[in-house]
Protein backbone atom coordinates (compact mmCIF):
# COMPACT_ATOMS: atom_id res chain seq x y z
CA UNK A 1 0.00 0.00 0.00
CA UNK A 2 1.08 3.60 -0.56
CA UNK A 3 1.41 6.07 2.35
CA UNK A 4 2.09 9.79 2.03
CA UNK A 5 4.27 10.95 4.93
CA UNK A 6 4.45 14.61 6.00
CA UNK A 7 7.51 15.75 7.97
CA UNK A 8 7.58 18.80 10.23
CA UNK A 9 10.20 20.72 12.26
CA UNK A 10 13.48 18.86 12.79
CA UNK A 11 12.17 15.82 10.92
CA UNK A 12 11.77 17.94 7.79
CA UNK A 13 15.40 19.05 8.17
CA UNK A 14 16.65 15.51 8.86
CA UNK A 15 14.85 13.92 5.92
CA UNK A 16 15.54 16.90 3.65
CA UNK A 17 11.94 17.00 2.39
CA UNK A 18 8.53 18.04 3.68
CA UNK A 19 6.79 14.97 2.32
CA UNK A 20 7.55 11.58 0.88
CA UNK A 21 5.45 8.80 -0.63
CA UNK A 22 6.37 5.36 0.68
CA UNK A 23 5.22 1.77 0.51
CA UNK A 24 4.09 -0.28 3.51
CA UNK A 25 2.66 -3.73 4.12
CA UNK A 26 -1.10 -4.01 4.55
CA UNK A 27 -2.00 -3.80 8.26
CA UNK A 28 1.17 -1.97 9.30
CA UNK A 29 0.66 0.15 12.42
CA UNK A 30 1.98 3.68 12.85
CA UNK A 31 4.55 2.34 15.33
CA UNK A 32 5.81 -0.33 12.91
CA UNK A 33 5.95 2.17 10.06
CA UNK A 34 7.88 4.71 12.16
CA UNK A 35 10.33 2.05 13.29
CA UNK A 36 11.16 1.10 9.70
CA UNK A 37 11.28 4.75 8.64
CA UNK A 38 13.83 5.62 11.32
CA UNK A 39 16.16 2.83 10.25
CA UNK A 40 17.51 5.29 7.70
CA UNK A 41 21.02 6.16 8.86
CA UNK A 42 20.68 9.93 8.60
CA UNK A 43 17.72 10.07 10.99
CA UNK A 44 18.50 7.25 13.42
CA UNK A 45 19.49 9.85 16.03
CA UNK A 46 15.86 11.05 16.13
CA UNK A 47 14.41 7.60 16.77
CA UNK A 48 13.42 8.28 20.40
CA UNK A 49 11.95 11.72 19.72
CA UNK A 50 8.44 12.09 21.23
CA UNK A 51 5.86 12.76 18.52
CA UNK A 52 2.21 13.21 17.77
CA UNK A 53 0.78 11.31 14.82
CA UNK A 54 -2.02 12.33 12.50
CA UNK A 55 -3.66 10.20 9.83
CA UNK A 56 -5.73 12.12 7.31
CA UNK A 57 -5.78 15.13 9.70
CA UNK A 58 -7.06 13.16 12.72
CA UNK A 59 -4.74 12.56 15.68
CA UNK A 60 -4.14 8.86 16.35
CA UNK A 61 -2.01 6.74 18.65
CA UNK A 62 0.88 4.59 17.52
CA UNK A 63 -1.24 1.42 17.44
CA UNK A 64 -3.48 2.72 14.65
CA UNK A 65 -3.27 0.61 11.47
CA UNK A 66 -2.46 2.43 8.25
CA UNK A 67 -4.55 1.98 5.11
CA UNK A 68 -3.73 2.45 1.45
CA UNK A 69 -3.50 6.12 0.44
CA UNK A 70 -3.41 7.42 4.03
CA UNK A 71 -1.53 10.63 4.79
CA UNK A 72 0.55 10.27 7.93
CA UNK A 73 1.84 13.49 9.53
CA UNK A 74 4.72 13.26 12.01
CA UNK A 75 4.65 16.13 14.49
CA UNK A 76 7.67 16.36 16.80
CA UNK A 77 7.77 18.88 19.65
CA UNK A 78 8.75 22.36 18.56
CA UNK A 79 10.14 25.28 20.51
CA UNK A 80 10.15 28.90 19.64
CA UNK A 81 9.91 32.31 21.03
Amino acid sequence: MIIKVLFFAQLKDAFGVGERTMEAREGTTVSEFIQSLFEETAVARLKGLPMLYSINEDFVDENQALRDKDTLALLPPVAGG
